[in-house]
């Protein structure tokens, strides 16, 4: 009997419209939900009233990993604009082996651990596309970004304020003296300005 120990999965956001397709290696039943970097994350006991989740095929981890790589085109051709995934491999890496991508000495890497170094990668290379996409989510969600915003900057406010002084020390000691010739520019014009004040007021009187 074949082992199946994975299946490909679809969630539809029914409140933005938009879908997310993925495999995991595990069954329906266990706690995983997704591992989109775009759509909101949930657990299994907290999945929003409006999220829905279609069980598409299962199988093993590699028939699913390459039935995945193979929707994931499709619908890259078809309807791309709707769905939360940002990246495709397709066609999927050789599993395992030397022909892998991830082959070192003898050891593949796991697939998921080649799946986030190609995402990363390819935001890398398509930056405007992945910045155009973010701006459709925000813009579709805009009150529930800045809802995370305040919940991340209430939790994590001394984290933030410490963040936002090592910004500013890194800026100041970049551009030390650019700083300081707007400074000396800025007095030059005060004094500029009080001279001519001075002088008018002379004038005048």
């Amino acid at each position: 009997m074949r082992n199946k120990d994975a299946f490909v999965y679809l969630w539809f956001d029914t409140k933005n419209r938009m879908f997310y397709l993925g495999s995991h290696k595990g069954t329906p039943d266990d706690s995983y939900t997704h591992s989109s970097s775009i759509m909101e994350k949930f657990t299994k006991t907290s999945i929003p009233s409006y999220m829905r989740r279609r069980i598409l095929a299962t199988g093993t981890h590699e028939e699913m990993i390459e039935l995945e790589n193979k929707l994931l085109d499709n619908r890259k051709e078809k309807c791309w604009d709707k769905y939360h995934n940002a990246t495709v491999a397709f066609p999927p890496p050789p599993m395992y082996g030397e022909d892998n991508s991830n082959w070192k000495g003898g050891i593949t890497k796991d697939m998921r651990e080649y799946q986030r170094e190609y995402e990363l990668k390819y935001r890398k290379k398509n930056p405007e596309k992945q910045r155009k996409k973010q701006r459709k989510y925000r813009e579709k969600n805009a009150e529930k970004v800045r809802e995370r915003q305040r919940e991340y900057y209430a939790k994590n406010a001394e984290k933030a304020r410490e963040k936002k002084r090592e910004r500013q020390r890194e800026y100041y000691a970049k551009n030390a003296e650019k700083l300081r010739e707007k400074k000396r520019e800025y007095r030059a014009k005060k004094k500029a300005e009080k001279v001519n004040s001075v002088n008018l007021r002379r004038f005048m009187g």
